[in-house]
């Protein structure tokens, strides 16, 4: 029996019950459907100016209204269709298929779960940034420099902070399920008992996802999850870090000013203490990592 989902996945409606929901439920169901199987090419088709546009090679473009009269025409008015249509067309006109995303996103964590030289990862990148850091280069363009490399270091730091957690977790069971156990964004869900079959299958494919979408220079986030999954301690002098990583914010995203509207200056000093500090830090965590032998690295 083919059964849709609420936007919540938590309540399963079968097409008998779906055609006799009220507008407002079945306009909620078919979008869940709708965003289940497609999205905006924007998020993972290749784009080429040079093409001509996007490259499907996921397979589309899809027409929304398409695939919705194909899938409810039997089910739903066509008035209710027209609606979400008239909603999805103001987004995106062609749409790609969505489940690639969960395939690259599965390829990309077995990837990194194979990943046992962060450490060594970090060091290279660091290293490179300190040579680039030498170059002599125009006056008006140093700025331009020191900005990139100030922002390289904040991604050096986060590439070590998730290659190393996701590495040490995918690849231990016991430690995948104190992550699920401790993470907050888990311990709101609530679950009926006929649901509880499906909610293990589907937890650590969630467990997963989130670990892929995190942002890992939010530290505020990733402390914890160190502590609690890892029992690893961050270092408690971060105040330097936490700053810097808000300028990396301004030149990242606001092309390099602050809110105020003024030009962000890095110096040469700057991105050199930065790196002090930041090694300091993936240091802290390595020596730890060690310690509680957590790490699959090849010596």
């Amino acid at each position: 029996m083919v059964e849709y989902f609420t936007p919540d996945y938590e309540h399963p409606i079968s097409k008998e019950e779906l055609s006799k929901a009220d507008r407002k439920t079945q306009l909620e169901v078919m979008e869940t459907w709708f965003r289940q199987h497609y999205e905006d090419p924007a998020e993972h088709t290749p784009y080429e100016s040079a093409e001509g546009g996007y490259i499907w090679i996921w397979g589309g473009p899809y027409d929304a209204r398409e695939e919705l009269e194909s899938e409810f025409a039997d089910i739903v008015p066509s008035d209710v269709i027209d609606e979400l249509v008239n909603k999805l067309e103001g987004e995106c006109l062609e749409w790609a298929p969505t489940s690639i995303s969960d395939n690259y996103d599965q390829y990309l964590l077995d990837d990194i779960a194979e990943i046992t030289d962060y450490y060594s990862n970090f060091i290279s990148a660091i290293r490179n940034i300190e040579m680039l850091l030498q170059i002599d280069v125009d006056s008006e363009a140093y700025n331009c420099l020191t900005r990139l490399l100030y922002v390289n270091v904040i991604t050096a730091l986060e590439t070590y902070l998730s290659d190393a957690f996701i590495n040490i977790v995918l690849n231990n069971q016991e430690l995948m399920r104190r992550f699920i156990e401790t993470n907050p964004s888990f311990q709101d869900e609530k679950i009926s008992i006929s649901d509880i079959y499906k909610t293990v299958e589907m937890i650590e494919k969630k467990a997963r996802t989130f670990l892929i979408e995190l942002i890992w220079h939010r530290l505020d986030r990733i402390k914890p999850m160190y502590e609690k999954t890892l029992g690893i301690k961050f270092p408690s002098d971060l105040g330097t870090i936490f700053r810097s990583i808000q300028i990396r914010h301004d030149i990242v995203h606001r092309n390099g000013k602050n809110r105020d509207g003024k030009e962000v200056f890095i110096t040469k000093e700057e991105v050199e203490n930065l790196i002090e500090k930041v090694k300091h830090f993936v240091q802290h965590i390595d020596n730890q990592l060690i310690d509680h032998d957590l790490t699959r690295r090849f010596t």
